[in-house]
């Protein structure tokens, strides 16, 4: 089956994709990235149809026509190109092309784009209307048995009115879905015979979809108006179309089906118009599929062949970038921020095996870094998405300050072979740049101080952790409390609470003899805190408080009990967390 997926999938894709950019983001915002990406798939597609158009000779001598055919129809599976593109692939060539140009080309394709598919589907519904205006119920009573077992023989769900119109000279398939199909025969009279190969060859065409298959490749002819190597390309697609029929209806056929369906094409010569199948050749394939017809060669089923041109296609369309043009990061980012821009922050991303995941630095050789990052040149590519997880990265952060107050920052992430910027100041955003220069991280680490202390710390909340012995605190590690988050207090007023912060999985110690706890505290509590000893059935408790214990070791109930330790914690920048921590104890039946 040459259609792998819905014909119409990749045109009805893209135009969603669209749709929804502009709607989230505004035209404006969406414009540029919209223009990039179909300029990109013009050029995917328009290499992909030149390729194997140059190929088609030596592939018609060795795999079947209907793996030909195949091949003409895997632009459409390019849809999954925007997963594939945001796997990590880079791209390979990066073809540049200045704003101001981008924009004369968009406006140049998109009327030669909208001209051309206009002028298709006018012609299509007009010679739809001349082909069916004064078309007229087949009668035939023979025929129409013949043809609604052939219907049911195919798995047909819907019945395919059949009509005979004076306006047509060969039997054609015309409508691109269930509900609009016909099957239009000419006016003259047809061999028993004839009828059941013309049946066959067109309910091929249609349970192959392949007149949508023609209007996607109408598509991809508006598409790349530009390449004209693509409407040659369209022209052979049609014919492969017709090939693959051929093939089909005459496998395991006798040479006298074989001249019989020869004689067929020959008396019902003629030219495709609109999105429509029709038994007819046209002069210039008629010789290639008569051949094909009387004297067919053995060839391969071109399964490798489909699945190799398929796995090219997808992953190579992430080896190519569109891009403004180039310049270093001074003069392309820096130079637009105002001049009392400074770095204000940096953080690291999977630096090395011992510094996984983010952290913050708070040490650095200010000149050195700024110069060097400055020195960088990129390029701004025009499609936004593209990957960056799991790659070593540094997010350096510039703040333009007035006074003690930052006014605006500009946000980078530099990692390898690309750079995201986020310029409060451009209307464009959120950038993507494609990093000329190969990122000297041996450098820029010479140039930070991981060890530096954050001179000016956030407050958080506290954690308590217990120790009970080795035997449960295996290899020394400390166990932490659940803990709650009961009020905040910053400069003596009350502070919303971050639910999410707070952890509700009460945790401890289950089935050990254990008899007494040391409690410690990510930073120390101010003033006493409380510890209220529940037993398990919460009937009876005690209290004891932090100030009776020594060194923070807890004496545990001599039964299985719930503890709850309640306390405040002052921390930095005049903040106070009321905290609650529990854990339970639940001791080995005796």
């Amino acid at each position: 089956m040459t259609a792998l997926v819905e014909p119409l999938l990749l045109p009805i894709y893209l135009f969603a994709l669209s749709v929804t950019a502009i709607a989230a983001n505004g035209f404006a915002w969406a414009a540029t990235s919209i223009v990039a990406s179909y300029a990109m798939l013009f050029l995917y597609i328009s290499v992909y149809f030149a390729v194997l158009l140059c190929a088609l000779p030596l592939l018609r001598r060795f795999i079947s026509a209907k793996a030909c055919a195949t091949l003409w129809l895997l632009p459409n599976l390019l849809y999954l190109s925007i997963y594939i593109n945001n796997t990590g692939m880079s791209p390979f060539i990066v073809i540049t092309l200045p704003r101001q140009w981008l924009m004369i080309f968009a406006l140049v394709w998109v009327i030669g784009f909208v001209c051309v598919l206009l002028g298709q589907i006018i012609s299509h519904l007009l010679y739809r209307r001349v082909l069916l205006k004064e078309a007229v119920p087949v009668r035939d009573a023979d025929a129409l048995s013949r043809w609604e077992d052939e219907q049911k023989r195919r798995g047909m769900k819907r019945s395919i009115p059949m009509l005979i119109s004076k306006n047509t000279d060969t039997p054609v398939s015309i409508g691109c879905f269930a509900w609009t199909l016909r099957l239009v025969l000419p006016q003259r009279d047809y061999a028993q015979e004839e009828l059941a190969l013309i049946f066959r060859h067109e309910l091929r065409h249609i349970q192959r979809l392949d007149i949508r298959t023609k209007a996607f490749l109408g598509f991809c002819t508006a598409m790349c108006w530009l390449n004209p190597l693509m409407w040659i390309a369209r022209r052979r697609v049609s014919d492969d179309l017709e090939l693959s029929c051929d093939e089909a209806v005459l496998a395991d056929a006798d040479d006298a089906a074989r001249r019989q369906y020869a004689k067929l094409l020959l008396d019902t010569t003629g030219g495709a118009r609109g999105y429509t199948t029709r038994l007819s050749a046209t002069a210039a394939s008629l010789r290639y599929r008569l051949r094909n017809i009387v004297k067919p060669r053995k060839l391969f089923p071109g399964t490798a062949a489909v699945g190799i041109a398929m796995l090219v296609l997808i992953l190579g369309s992430g080896s190519f970038a569109l891009a403004d043009s180039g310049g270093t990061i001074k003069t392309i980012i820096l130079d637009k921020a105002p001049a009392e821009n400074a770095v204000d922050a940096i953080a690291t991303y999977n630096w090395s095996d011992g510094r996984p995941g983010y952290g913050s630095v708070y040490g650095w050789d200010e000149t050195a870094l700024g110069t060097y990052i400055a020195s960088l040149r990129v390029k701004q590519v025009y499609v936004r998405d593209y990957p960056q997880e799991g790659r070593r990265q540094i997010y350096i952060t510039y703040a333009e300050k007035e006074g003690d107050e930052i006014a605006s920052m500009t946000r980078i992430v530099l990692c390898e072979g690309v750079l995201r910027a986020n310029i409060p100041y451009d209307d464009y955003g959120n950038l993507v740049y494609i990093l000329e220069d190969e990122i000297d991280w041996g450098y820029i680490e010479s140039l930070l101080d991981f060890d530096a202390a954050d001179p000016d710390p956030a407050p958080h909340p506290p954690e308590m952790m217990m120790y009970f012995n080795d035997e449960v605190n295996v290899q020394g590690k400390l166990m932490h409390a659940s803990k709650t988050i009961l009020s905040v207090e910053s400069a003596g007023e009350e502070q919303e609470v971050d639910e999410h912060v707070n952890d509700l999985d009460v945790g401890g110690v289950h089935g050990y003899p254990v008899t007494r706890v040391r409690l410690y505290f990510s930073y120390e509590p101010s003033g006493d805190y409380e510890i209220l000893v529940e037993d398990w059935e919460r009937a009876a408790s005690y209290s004891v408080f932090g100030g009776d214990l020594t060194d923070g070791v807890l004496e545990l109930a001599p039964y299985s009990a719930h503890y709850t330790v309640y306390g405040r914690f002052a921390t930095v920048r005049d903040t106070a967390y009321e905290m609650k921590f529990t854990f339970d104890v639940e001791l080995p039946d005796e």
